[in-house]
């Protein structure tokens, strides 16, 4: 029975319907008292159906069609039937309206419905005590309790509302009041005994005395006679907390389970699924059994409840798969549903988890399409401000923020920090201040301010913003106490180590030592020790080393672990100690291998291991070459380049030339020094296979050519180039076109760039050439052109021509 006939007694005239009422009416409002609505429905068809009814009788016979539907849980079909007679403004119906949206738990849209009619004096009752229940199930119970005891206060005599108000109070923990209002309540009825047997329950379990609060509760379950819905349910929940506080959250679970299975149309099942959710969250390993089951069988209300929280319990325990599976599914089985969109912003996270950005936008754009209500699009806005922040796009983020905040004062105070967030992120100092300004007028007592402040200057020091010691100096200042204190000395310290201020930061990190540092504070700590010591003058490496292996000691987990893995490396490479850098970059590669050190560590790994002497160290760095290689990124060519000298250094130059043409094909191409390395690598084998297969000299010759004449080759590159292609035909015993190519190193380099290393070792060899074919005034030529050019050995080629004059009596 609806509120509407517990409160009011609507009288139908006799004229209002042609003076006797039709007997099918009659007979379906006797059925549907005698609770078989489903006669009553059929009845009322029948009746309906007839050509010649009154408009009066057509009304009465939609409205009880509307009453009888809802008694059989066809909830949305009693709302379409009812929806005609609401709208045209008929108190009754707009009071049936509104009992029909709360039966489905719909309480958000129920609730303006009650407010409107509380004004109107016939169905005031009903209209307060509607509100009070949507306010409750809302989680508003202040206003709740302030609804009910307006209530209360018109009707003092009304026992069963004061039992209501007393439980209300008791959720609000204001146990003096409910205690009064038990005490004076007088049930008047044999349903009001069991309220205050239900509140004394709520009272006794407060008051942390689960045990005999549960003999309560079960006393309530035990019979159902005079027990009505919202009191079941009542009892229900004070069951599970009482046996939860005994016997922990697995013995409460079966509580919920078993009203949902018997009460599949209960305007608290949702509430019931909501709750049973918190059990299961708090449990070691929640069963998913009886949400299955639940999500496979009608009713269809209860079948969507259960899919959508199967979903957030996969979700929660990082199931991810099976949470997009039933995700997908519920979309795909209900659509319509009012949960909708917010399983539309489950699956914006499950993408936002696995980095699916663009697809996080469409099921937001998706979910504010199927969004009823402010806090809704509230909720969707703040998610979309969140993609739009990963994704980098400050802008965006901030202008949903702020449409957050317009939509839900729930949520405003967190939207107008994440603006002000978004704002500092665009360096948009103004729109921050104007975001800071509103928040502290609003909530001059938030929490979020004095964390916008250390968040300015943090921001600030990230770009370098010369403003961000004087913006953390006055966070200290303004906000001693603040959990957040040492974040910003730490700030501090790695702005003074960028600046130089070795002191500075040895006082900020002695500060945030001594101060008791929370675990987060002490690890930060210790990896700024690490680079503070590193940037001492002069270097202590072993000081440096100490420092880094502790952190990796103490904070095996750590985020800064793969830098001070990767410092630690190199200082051990640096010192020599290739053994242990090996280890330190195999180490940082393996804990990182989705990280971007990965694929360098890799690489110094690999190097590190060719560097000392082991029966396994060519196997090991040739594999993690290959592994970077396998990695495809930007050192793969690199790694190959490095295959390609150890296969050299083993004497197996044909696979080293195999390389060298895999690295000079690839695509896209390699950079301009790579290429000629390469080039050269190449050239130098092939003259290693030369000293067995002359032909292969030839082939070298012409790669070193092929470098020389490259239109952007640097002159270091291209004077090696040169002098091994003069090396290459010395070797075929062609010593007029060797001492030509040796030439050319000294011609280009007189007049196209300086590079002494190349220069001077074909200039000395040509010279050496000519003195050994007795060429005396061409080595005099090549000793005087070296002479003549500003270098390192130019004084040693003077002296050389000098003697050779004299010895040779060669003047002119």
């Amino acid at each position: 029975m609806t509120r509407a006939l517990l409160f009011l007694t609507v009288v139908l005239t006799a004229a209002s319907l042609q003076a006797v009422e039709p007997a099918l009416l009659v007979e379906a409002r006797k059925a549907r008292a005698e609770s078989v609505p489903q006669v009553a429905i059929q009845k009322l068809r029948m009746l309906l159906k007839h050509p010649d009814l009154t408009e009066d009788v057509k009304r009465a016979a939609n409205r009880e069609l509307a009453e009888a539907l809802l008694a059989a849980g066809e909830v949305e079909e009693a709302l379409w039937m009812i929806e005609p007679l609401a709208a045209t403004g008929e108190t009754t119906s707009r009071l049936l309206k509104a009992d029909i949206l709360a039966s489905a738990g719909r309480w958000a849209e129920a609730l303006p419905y009650y407010q409107a009619l509380m004004e109107v004096a016939e169905v005031q009752p009903a209209a307060q005590v509607g509100v009070a229940d949507c306010l409750e199930q809302l989680g508003q119970t202040a206003q709740a309790i302030e609804a009910l005891g307006k209530f209360c206060a018109a009707h003092p005599d009304n026992a069963g509302a004061q039992l209501r108000l007393a439980g209300l109070l008791v959720d609000a923990k204001n146990l003096t009041r409910a205690r009064a209002l038990l005490q004076t309540a007088v049930p008047a009825r044999p349903a009001d005994e069991k309220w205050k047997k239900y509140v004394e329950g709520r009272l006794l379990l407060a008051s942390d005395q689960a045990a005999p609060a549960l003999v309560q509760f079960e006393e309530v379950l035990h019979d159902l006679t005079d027990v009505s819905e919202n009191l079941l349910f009542g009892a229900t929940l004070g069951s599970m907390e009482a046996r939860a506080v005994l016997n922990g959250y697995e013995s409460a679970d079966g509580v919920l389970e078993k009203f949902i299975s018997l009460y599949p149309r209960s305007r608290y099942l949702a509430a019931a699924f909501r709750r049973l959710d918190e059990v299961y969250d708090q449990e070691e390993r929640p069963s998913e059994a009886e949400l299955k089951k639940n999500a496979q069988k009608g009713p269809v209300r209860r079948a969507a409840l259960a899919q959508y929280y199967l979903a957030r319990m996969y979700q929660r325990v990082n199931k991810l798969d099976k949470a997009a599976n039933a995700l997908d599914i519920f979309v795909q089985s209900f659509p319509g549903h009012p949960l909708l969109p917010m399983v539309r912003l489950m699956q914006a996270d499950d993408f936002l988890r696995r980095g699916k950005l663009p697809d996080a936008v469409q099921a937001l754009e998706a979910a504010m399409r199927e969004a009823k209500g402010d806090e809704e699009r509230a909720a969707i806005e703040l998610r979309t401000g969140l993609v739009h922040y990963r994704q980098g796009e400050a802008l965006l983020a901030a202008n949903s923020f702020h449409r957050a905040a317009q939509w839900s004062k729930k949520l405003r105070q967190n939207a107008i920090y994440d603006a002000a967030l978004a704002e500092l992120t665009l360096r948009n100092y103004e729109r921050f201040a104007e975001d800071y300004r509103t928040l502290a007028s609003e909530y001059p007592n938030s929490p979020l301010l004095s964390s916008l402040e250390i968040e300015e200057g943090c921001t600030q020091a990230r770009a370098g913003d010369p403003k961000a010691v004087d913006t953390l100096e006055l966070f200290l200042h303004h906000f001693p106490n603040h959990p957040r204190q040492n974040e910003a000395r730490l700030a501090l310290a790695e702005l003074a180590l960028q600046a130089g201020d070795h002191a500075g930061t040895a006082r900020y990190l002695q500060i945030v030592n001594t101060s008791a540092p929370d675990a987060e504070s002490t690890e930060r700590a210790a990896y700024l020790a690490v680079f503070a010591a590193d940037a001492e003058t002069p270097p202590v490496p072993a000081k440096v080393i100490g420092l880094a292996s502790r952190f990796v000691e103490r904070f095996p987990h750590s985020s800064f672990l793969p830098e001070v893995r990767m410092k630690l490396g190199q200082l051990y490479f640096s010192s020599g100690d290739h053994a242990n850098a090996e280890t330190q970059f195999t180490l940082l590669a393996r804990e990182s291998s989705s990280t971007a050190y990965a694929e360098t560590a890799l690489y110094l790994a690999g190097q590190a291991a060719t560097k000392w002497i082991d029966a396994h160290t060519v196997d090991r760095a040739l594999g993690l070459f290959d592994e970077v290689v396998k990695r495809d990124g930007p050192l793969k060519l690199y790694a190959r380049q490095q295959q390609a000298i150890m296969q050299s250094n083993l004497g197996k130059e044909s696979e080293a030339v195999t390389i060298y043409d895999a690295i000079l094909t690839a695509q896209p191409p390699p950079d301009a020094e790579l290429r000629y390395a390469a080039l050269c690598g190449k050239g130098d084998n092939l003259v290693l296979l030369g000293r067995t297969a002359p032909e292969q000299l030839d082939a070298a010759i012409e790669v070193y050519d092929f470098l020389a004449t490259l239109p952007e080759v640097t002159p270091s590159w291209r004077n090696q180039a040169l002098y091994k292609k003069g090396h290459a035909l010395e070797m075929l015993k062609r010593q007029p076109e060797a001492l030509t190519a040796y030439y050319d190193v000294l011609e280009k380099s007189a007049s196209e760039g300086r590079e002494f290393f190349w220069y001077y070792k074909a200039g000395f060899d040509a010279a050496a050439l000519f003195e050994k074919q007795e060429d005396w005034k061409s080595a005099i030529g090549i000793y005087q052109k070296m002479a003549s050019l500003a270098g390192p050995r130019a004084a040693e080629a003077k002296a050389r021509l000098t003697q050779l004059r004299l010895d040779r009596f060669i003047w002119d």
